[in-house]
């Protein structure tokens, strides 16, 4: 399977804020830090065989524990990310759909800058010319990074691709 991480990196720099106020709302202030505190798919797994299945990738693998955002004044700001997950599945023999997982977390610092606009709740980060929305309320940043989560699989020789959304939260520090 290909790396999480790299996913990871791609959406969270994809994703942004600024510091630019709608003038009328309630809205928190971007500026500062925010660490993520959900990384969610659609479909529940049991990355970690434990007989429980979970959209919650930090719950099922431990990985992403200290993924940070840093949206400076300036409309600029870096992503953090110290780990990913490497996961491997293979098919259970005599199945179609069951898997059996192989986690490893790996440590692995790295950063990635970014610009970002504020309009209102909106945020929209930019990286490499490509933007992604995302949507503040009150403490909370939620962005969904659309077929972000995907891992091959080999069945019997061949390999098929699984996809789905996944949906990043951050909370401001």
């Amino acid at each position: 399977m290909k790396k999480l991480f790299g996913l990871l990196v791609l959406a969270i720099t994809l994703t942004a804020c600024s510091s630019d106020d709608d003038g009328g709302s309630n809205t928190t202030s971007i500026e500062g830090t925010w660490k993520m505190t959900a990384f969610n798919t659609e479909t529940a797994h049991d990355l970690n065989n434990d007989g429980t299945a979970s959209t919650s990738v930090m719950d099922e693998t431990n990985c992403y524990q200290n993924e940070t955002i840093v949206f400076n004044a300036n409309g600029t700001g870096t992503a953090t990310s110290n780990s990913y997950a490497d996961i491997e599945l293979t098919l259970v023999t005599g199945t179609t759909d069951e898997y059996e997982y192989t986690v490893t977390c790996v440590s692995e610092t790295e950063s990635t800058p970014f610009a970002y606009t504020q309009n209102g709740n909106e945020i929209i980060l930019t990286m490499a010319g490509f933007n992604q929305a995302a949507t503040l309320s009150g403490n909370t940043l939620t962005y969904v990074f659309e077929e972000g989560f995907f891992v091959e699989v080999d069945d019997n020789g061949n390999t098929v691709t699984v996809t789905e959304d996944i949906t990043f939260v951050f909370t401001k520090q």
